[in-house]
């Protein structure tokens, strides 16, 4: 069957919205509005469409009074999508996509671009193209530059190229390292190569070029600093095919890796037919000068001595592998630090989103190497540092679920070898530290046992002990182990640690215009109810300087623990969203933690918080909520 191209994007359209977790039917004039027909033309387009996706065993719903939306499995709707014959120069977007594409044509461009250009290049209506500028605009603002509307002309982005390149950087590190690549049930988009800024061949060139190059010169760098290097000489070819190129003369002074640095741009000048004028060629000796080549076994000499770093980590807590993790990362990012050359890092929102505890260390941590070292450290970085945080923590939790059991029979043979073997391979957390005769276990020292498992009877002591048969069944062993530890995570309620952090009267529903006025009303009400002392609110407003943590609509500052003292969370929600970083933010969640939160009780908490802001129809309905009583169930799941 034959599909028109707004058939197509109302099938796409109605495919997204039932991928929203918070999706709500759309109803004929909400779709008549994105496609720009009337919306008898959309009643006539669904009879095409409801008997195209039947042959896909899925249904289009028209309720009225209620709305439209596609019936199906994800895996019935991933039918449905690659079913679309797709014209190899259209596009069909997913709104995301669609944007970043978008960005990066004003950013490409020194000229006017129309609405309407745009509206016709990715086949959707001018009020589509509007809300997508909206988005940019703010990104824009978030960094202090403006987007020129000029009428009968359209829109431009006024930059140098050093701010063009800087800003092109991060958005074409997102569309090649954080972009889904194939089609699959999990993430519905159809992925192709107008879906890039740049061409895959360009792409797949530029990166034989640079990987032979790397092997020749003996360049050992790691994924994201060589990420980083090939999306640098992508944008930088794609500005010289323009005429346009970076202004770095005065980086020539140097003859570190400038050989180096004529080199690679020789190689690509013959694989790619394009000229490097001598600032390009600085401006990629630059890029390997804060890489630098690497020698593993140097680095190790220096281990151990980095003081500033041991003296962080004594208070956090940390193991071997955490400290020689972040040492070896901050030696090779000193170089960049200092020089003020930066990587995009494209989990970087999902890293501060998902791992909000372990990026709080990491900005501790990068504050005093800004400080010892007169530097700037972005986002992108500490993000990187706090992937080596979080894997900390999840050694820890894992070593700390970890049961620590002895198995204790008459003989300390036979039966209970086989008792030994059944625990190893069907509890993972269950570690048979030793297998005992009754004899050796008298003067056995059971200190750090946290389970005696035995066929015997046995005096009664203070350590757990459970007695079961050599040949005990699976589920029995199960019940008895977890009765004998308390096993927390069956017998307990999740949420209630949570719960616990929630009251009605720190929930406040108030409008400000500004994000340090949000926390400045927040943080009074939480002093007022003696849970922070004086001094939080600055200290949070500090806090949010270093990096905003503000995501989708949603922010949480943090108060510094030694100003707290009752651990709490407040709540403000905002009749009106305000700029926080580059985000439109409608919900703020104050973070009131006293400093001696045990460890688990932290990861608890923390995972339980993160199930409520990923929950985008709960915060939607605390959007809409209009009391703090609502607001304050809504949080505790009644």
């Amino acid at each position: 069957m034959d599909l028109n191209k707004r058939q197509i994007q109302l099938i796409l359209i109605l495919v997204e919205n039932k991928r929203e977790p918070d999706y709500l039917p759309l109803s004929a004039k909400e779709l008549s509005s994105k496609v720009n027909v009337s919306t008898k033309t959309i009643y006539k387009d669904l009879l095409v469409i409801g008997d195209y996706i039947d042959q896909y065993k899925a249904q289009l719903v028209k309720k009225p009074r209620i709305g439209i939306y596609i019936k199906g499995s994800d895996r019935n709707l991933l039918k449905i999508l690659t079913g679309i014959d797709l014209k190899k120069d259209s596009q069909y977007l997913d709104k995301e996509t669609r944007r970043e594409l978008v960005f990066s044509k004003l950013l490409n461009s020194d000229e006017f671009i129309t609405i309407q250009d745009l509206s016709d290049k990715y086949y959707v209506n001018r009020q589509v193209i509007l809300e997508d500028i909206d988005d940019i605009e703010l990104r824009l603002k978030s960094i202090g530059i403006n987007l020129q509307r000029k009428s009968g002309k359209g829109i431009r982005v006024e930059l140098n190229e050093n701010q063009r390149r800087k800003i092109l950087t991060q958005v074409i590190s997102r569309q090649l390292f954080n972009a889904t690549t194939t089609i699959n049930e999990h993430s519905l988009r159809i992925i192709n190569d107008n879906k890039l800024s740049i061409s895959k061949e360009m792409i797949t060139e530029v990166d034989k070029v640079l990987s032979n190059f790397t092997n020749k010169q003996n360049m050992i760098l790691n994924d994201y600093e060589y990420q980083s290097l090939l999306v640098h000489l992508l944008i930088a070819i794609e500005r010289i095919k323009l005429g346009k190129f970076i202004n770095s003369d005065h980086w020539g002074h140097s003859e570190t890796y400038l050989v180096e640095s004529k080199v690679l741009a020789k190689d690509l000048e013959k694989k790619l037919n394009v000229k490097f004028p001598k600032q390009e060629i600085y401006y990629i000796q630059l890029h390997l000068i804060a890489a630098g080549k690497k020698r593993t076994n140097k680095i190790a000499t220096d281990l151990g001595k980095n003081t500033l770093l041991h003296g962080y980590l004594k208070d956090f807590g940390y193991d071997k592998q955490l400290y020689e993790g972040l040492l070896l990362h901050i030696n090779s990012s000193l170089n960049r630090w200092k020089l003020g050359v930066s990587i995009t890092n494209p989990y970087k929102d999902s890293i501060i989103q998902k791992y909000s505890y372990a990026f709080e260390a990491a900005v501790n941590l990068k504050k005093l190497y800004e400080q010892k070292y007169h530097t700037k450290i972005n986002d992108d970085e500490t993000a990187y540092l706090a992937l080596h945080f979080e894997a900390f923590l999840e050694r820890r939790r894992a070593s700390n679920n970890i049961i620590q059991a002895v198995i204790v029979c008459s003989t300390g043979l036979g039966t209970s070898q086989l008792l030994a073997a059944r625990i190893k391979r069907e509890f993972s957390n269950v570690k048979v530290k030793e297998i005992l005769s009754y004899n050796e276990y008298l003067k056995f020292d059971a200190k750090n046992i946290d389970l005696i498992i035995s066929t015997i009877e046995l005096d009664e002591g203070v350590i757990p002990t459970i007695y079961v048969s050599p040949v005990v069944s699976t589920e029995e062993l199960k019940n008895k182990i977890r009765m004998a530890i308390n096993d927390k995570s069956e017998l307990t309620d999740d949420n209630l640690l949570f719960n616990s952090l929630i009251s009605e009267r720190n929930i406040l529903i108030s409008k400000v215009d500004s994000w340090e006025k949000a926390i400045r009303m927040l943080g009074n009400l939480l002093e007022k109810n003696n849970v922070l002392q004086k001094g939080s609110i600055e200290s949070a407003i500090k806090r949010e300087h270093l990096s905003f943590t503000s995501f989708k609509n949603i922010s949480t500052p943090h108060a510094n623990p030694k100003y707290v003292n009752e651990s709490q969370i407040g709540v403000l929600k905002l009749e009106k969203p305000v700029v926080w970083g580059e985000q439109l933010v409608s919900v703020v969640f104050f973070i009131a933690f006293k400093g001696d939160v045990p460890q688990a009780k932290l990861d608890e908490i923390y995972d339980r918080f993160w199930d409520v802001l990923s929950n985008e129809k709960l915060i939607k309905k605390i959007i809409l909520s209009g009391s703090s009583k609502s607001i304050s169930n809504l949080l505790k799941g009644k």
